[in-house]
């Protein structure tokens, strides 16, 4: 979550009976999917201290202390340098469910979508069905075209609350969640329709059904040259929120701000490349970064609002 920040400070404090598992299931789990981050639980003589946890009483006093070393090396041991998507992974892995989902067989994208309805159809099924990037990608070019919003950015229903159902390989999500071990929803929260101030947005990761979420914010506004853009940028805001508890991370005030290893201090282009606007649980937005960081340039995304 973020660099140079040695570890444990992660749940230190998290109760117990909140975590719904004993201790024994997130070691055996944890250590299984740190281990392919190359992050492992502290030692087992942790491990065997934190599984007789389990036998104490599950009061509300009760808690787990959850730590990881970072190695000097890699994110292995005490004190070192983690990035985002490692963090991001750790601090996910730590609390240890393992999630399994129904295999389906991925479906590529109709060759020739004759309507709108047809489309959109299609665009979701390729995504529920697991389909490839490159097959989602091609479902979105199909769909783009039949964009029922003018001025998508200027218009009152791109706020809500969205929940993101896809993204391109580039996107930070994408990288960042790739290899969780839990499920986990991923948020959108544009303006006051999602309960945030004018001209803000939060992306927020949230698992364990919200109990632990991780929230970035930032300005979000029109682009005065382009009416189907949103330009992302400082301030920003990280924090995490455990049990409704806010931690903040860091933070950067401006682009004329010093960038950390975490937050940086550009600004990103967001283009609403499809909304449907009638303000309805199941409307489809569909946008794509179309200048900023090289790194995330060209990243897509499809949401859905909640």
């Amino acid at each position: 979550l973020r660099r140079n920040l040695p570890y444990p400070w992660l749940f230190q404090d998290v109760p117990y009976h909140s975590l719904k598992m004993n201790a024994q299931m997130i070691c055996q789990r944890g250590s299984t999917a740190l281990q392919s981050q190359r992050v492992k639980p502290v030692t087992e003589q942790k491990c065997a201290i934190r599984s007789a946890a389990a036998s104490r009483p599950r009061t509300l006093g009760s808690t787990i202390r959850m730590s990881i070393e970072l190695d000097q090396n890699g994110p292995t041991a005490e004190g070192s340098v983690v990035s985002r998507r490692h963090a991001g992974q750790m601090m996910i892995s730590s609390v240890g469910l393992a999630a399994a989902s129904p295999l389906l067989t991925p479906l590529p994208a109709l060759a020739n979508p004759t309507n709108a309805s047809e489309a959109r159809a299609n665009l979701l099924t390729v995504i529920k069905s697991g389909g490839g990037y490159e097959d989602v990608q091609a479902a979105i070019d199909q769909l783009v075209p039949y964009n029922p919003t003018a001025n998508p950015a200027r218009v009152p229903e791109l706020q809500g609350e969205w929940r993101l159902i896809w993204s391109s390989a580039t996107a930070e999500v994408t990288k960042a969640t790739r290899d969780l071990p839990l499920p986990f929803q991923s948020i959108q929260l544009v303006g006051p329709g999602g309960g945030m101030e004018e001209g803000r947005a939060a992306n927020l990761i949230r698992v364990l059904g919200g109990f632990v979420t991780l929230k970035l914010s930032s300005s979000a506004l029109e682009d005065p040259t382009n009416s189907s853009a949103v330009t992302i940028g400082p301030p920003f805001r990280l924090e995490l929120l455990v049990a409704g508890k806010s931690i903040p991370l860091q933070s950067v005030e401006s682009t004329e701000s010093p960038t950390t290893d975490i937050l940086g201090n550009q600004l990103n282009e967001f283009t609403q490349l499809y909304l449907e606007s009638t303000g309805q649980a199941g409307d489809i937005r569909i946008s794509k970064v179309t200048s900023g960081d090289p790194a995330v340039v060209d990243s897509a995304f499809v949401h859905v609002r909640i």
